[in-house]
């Protein structure tokens, strides 16, 4: 540890809380000095005060500490120096305020309630931090800013609750509806510390006092006329309080009204944990919340920022829509069940199917996650590698369930995306891939994710007598050597090895299709892509997005890649080279194994390589190695690449075209834009969705809350579209044509897919 800690001195401003959590020192001085992490208090004090020219008698300190930046602590002896320095690192930031500012004062016990009465000026907290007081006319009278300083703490943040102090101006102030002026009510009681209660309560008349008998608190509104906006006629912004209402008359937890509280939190940070928000209003409004409150609170700050979710399944068929429109070429399907409950959806953007056939590998890894939003339901992904072998999302789904039925749609949907091309899906062994992928892309193209089947294996190995954790660890050893080698010969050693050392283990790879898993054995072509883990990196990309309503998933799953296009298109604009910096890496490990390897040239292109005691053969004019390393990823392989640097020649120009630039540009040179909302329509009180231009009067619903079993295939579809119990129908009813209707669905698979007019 260095002996030296570099130290901030600030004076004259304050510590200022920010919506999304950080803690900034704003207004007054700061000033710095080099301090000893062995000096004393005393040394310090001698040391601030001689080089910063305090006086030592007239000044407070406080200091924070790393974890926990808005919490002041008091710097007044040997053993909070000790902790100044131990719980900071490399600097550390001190408070100076001056002693003045805090008065002294004791309140006199007294057999009648010490009144307090309310007022608008700030006053200063007392020593112990327990209330503002002021002493005059020699008579103790306990004052509080809206009282939301009662009870603070001198070496906490001011409270951001003081912020709401203002909801409600005086009489005459207006507000859109009832329920904003009930917002503005509730926002006061926070600031204030009191609690409230409603003697008259409608959308055209509400009265509101405080609790505390004989208290003049009071405020009336009523509704201009008749229309919803509501003023405020009377405004009595006065409290009359003992030390005893104080702490009987706390604020109460609404969850619908406390969210509030959280919006911007929200906005900026969707991850925000209900235990965090426990502990924070805890320390900014001062009121104690349990978890679940917690997350009630949460969860009403989204549903008033996202909008209802229930809603939002009405107003799919509008976004699919809408997508179609924006971005000609996006294939959108949405299907519901019999009864209307919503099912399937699958998107693909046009972008997504134009980079995949202009540049794109034909490999696509999918799987699926749960949604985490209050109707649940399951995502699933189609995802690719661009040439940088980065993460591609050609395709996306969201069902009401998972089984057979989902994924044969989703596959046969996918199956639209890729058109012609053949290619290699990776995925895990769930019983509905085993079926749906095979039907789909054929046997021989569907390839096993090998992270996963070794989970599978190593369930298996803890059954059986695996001779220790020692000789679980050499099992699963051989168990890749046998998934990763690359010629028959290496993969029956491997097996051999395997069975020697317990049969019962070489049986279960053999009865576990190593012909989908194993290099040596897959047919096609898969560059070296063994597991699903670039489909689950894309599970991870939208973990917070999962937690939101479906519209609004869809909306910002479009924002997150449309940002990520314009990177990874930005990106390969600053390669150095003619490949990117991912495989350069790969060209550069090889390169760097092979360079040591004697090579023997031959006749017509061939080359050989000597490795101890074995020596391959390497085709420069065909590009292949007798270690198949080559041919199988389309990067050469060391052997290769040995050969290539003992001719003179550059190994990158020997790397496959689906690693270069020029596919690169292709796979990124497509448009995509957002979709515009500014006309999405609304779903009314009465469960109609309206627009200017269009009025729905069938409705989607929301999905099914019970699963089916994953073999249990789905009921017949009828033509009535609906989604989750409400009727979805698309039933649209044009302006001037009242009556005539214009269905946009197939009737035999009911089925609506969304294209431009």
């Amino acid at each position: 540890m260095e002996e030296d800690m570099f130290c901030y001195i600030h004076e004259g401003g304050q510590l200022v809380k920010c919506a999304g959590g950080s803690v900034e020192y704003q207004g007054g001085r700061t000033e710095s000095m080099v301090v000893s992490r062995h000096m004393s208090h005393s040394d310090f004090i001698s040391k601030l005060c001689d080089e910063l020219h305090f006086d030592r008698n007239s000044i407070k300190l406080e200091f924070t500490v790393k974890f926990d930046p808005s919490c002041l602590l008091l710097l007044h002896d040997d053993a909070a120096i000790l902790k100044m320095f131990r719980f900071n690192e490399r600097f550390c930031r001190v408070y100076v305020s001056s002693s003045s500012e805090v008065v002294e004062a004791c309140i006199s016990s007294t057999s009648a309630p010490t009144p307090i009465v309310g007022s608008n000026s700030a006053h200063v907290l007392s020593s112990g931090g327990d209330l503002p007081i002021d002493i005059c006319n020699d008579s103790l009278t306990i004052k509080s800013y809206g009282f939301s300083q009662r009870c603070a703490e001198s070496n906490i943040l001011k409270r951001d609750s003081r912020r709401f102090e203002n909801s409600i101006m005086g009489s005459g102030h207006t507000f859109p509806n009832a329920a904003k002026f009930r917002d503005a009510v509730y926002l006061m009681s926070i600031a204030g510390r009191f609690r409230y209660c409603f003697k008259r309560n409608s959308t055209k008349h509400m009265t509101v006092v405080c609790t505390v008998n004989e208290c003049p608190w009071k405020v009336t509104a009523r509704a201009i006329g008749e229309s919803n906006i509501v003023q405020v006629h009377t405004f009595q912004n006065r409290h009359n309080h003992s030390l005893e209402d104080v702490a009987a008359c706390q604020p109460l937890v609404r969850s619908n009204r406390a969210s509030l509280l959280i919006d911007d939190v929200i906005r900026s940070t969707p991850d925000y944990q209900p235990r965090q928000i426990c502990k924070d209003f805890q320390r900014q409004h001062g009121m104690q919340l349990t978890y679940l409150q917690a997350w009630n609170i949460k969860e009403k700050a989204n549903e008033r920022i996202y909008g209802e979710p229930k809603n939002y399944y009405k107003l799919l068929p509008w976004m699919c829509e809408k997508m179609v429109a924006t971005n000609p070429g996006s294939i959108v399907e949405l299907r519901h069940s019999s009864d209307g409950h919503f099912e399937q959806l699958f998107v693909a953007h046009s972008i997504s199917i134009q980079g995949f056939a202009m540049g794109c590998r034909p490999i696509i890894a999918i799987d699926s996650v749960h949604m985490s939003g209050p109707y649940r339901g399951v995502l699933f992904s189609a995802t690719a590698y661009d040439a940088n072998d980065s993460m591609f999302p050609l395709a996306f789904g969201v069902m009401s369930l998972e089984n057979y039925d989902d994924w044969s749609w989703f596959l046969q949907n996918l199956k639209k995306v890729v058109g012609d091309k053949e290619v290699v899906i990776i995925s895990d062994r769930r019983p509905a891939l085993l079926r749906s992928v095979p039907e789909v892309f054929g046997l021989e193209n569907h390839a096993y994710c090998y992270r996963h089947l070794k989970e599978n294996f190593s369930s298996f190995l803890s059954k059986h007598n695996t001779k220790g954790n020692k000789g679980k660890e050499n099992a699963l050893q051989l168990l890749d050597s046998i998934a990763y080698a690359r010629l028959e010969h290496d993969y029956n050693v491997s097996m051999f090895e395997l069975r020697k050392y317990n049969d019962t283990l070489a049986t279960w790879v053999e009865e576990n299709a190593p012909e989908h898993w194993a290099m040596s054995k897959f047919p096609k072509q898969r560059w070296d892509k063994m597991t699903t883990n670039l489909a689950e990196s894309f599970n991870a990309w939208l973990r917070n997005e999962r937690h939101h309503s479906i519209c609004n998933f869809l909306m910002e799953h479009m924002a997150k890649l449309g940002s990520m296009l314009v990177k990874h298109k930005e990106e390969s604009n600053n390669w150095k080279g003619c490949i990117g910096p991912k495989i350069e890496d790969k060209v550069q490990q090889k390169i760097a194994k092979g360079e040591v390897y004697p090579v023997t040239p031959f006749m017509n292109g061939t080359f050989g390589v000597s490795i101890g005691s074995t020596f391959l053969n390497v085709d420069i004019m065909k590009r292949t190695c007798t270690c198949r390393g080559w041919e199988m990823l389309g990067i050469p392989c060391e052997h290769a690449a040995a050969v290539i640097l003992s001719i003179g020649q550059n190994v990158v120009d020997f790397v496959q075209d689906w690693y270069k630039f020029p596919m690169q540009e292709l796979i990124y040179s497509g448009s995509f834009s957002g979709i515009e909302t500014h006309d999405m329509p609304i779903v009314d009180n009465d469960g109609l969705v309206r627009s200017i231009t269009v009025k729905f009067s069938s409705l989607l619903t929301l999905p099914i809350p019970n699963a089916l079993p994953e073999d249990q295939g789905r009921s017949a579809l009828s033509p009535n579209f609906k989604i989750n119990g409400l009727s979805i129908a698309q039933d649209v009813i044009l302006p001037g044509t009242t009556g005539k209707r214009a269905r946009i669905l197939c009737l035999k698979c009911n089925a609506v897919t969304f294209f431009p007019f």
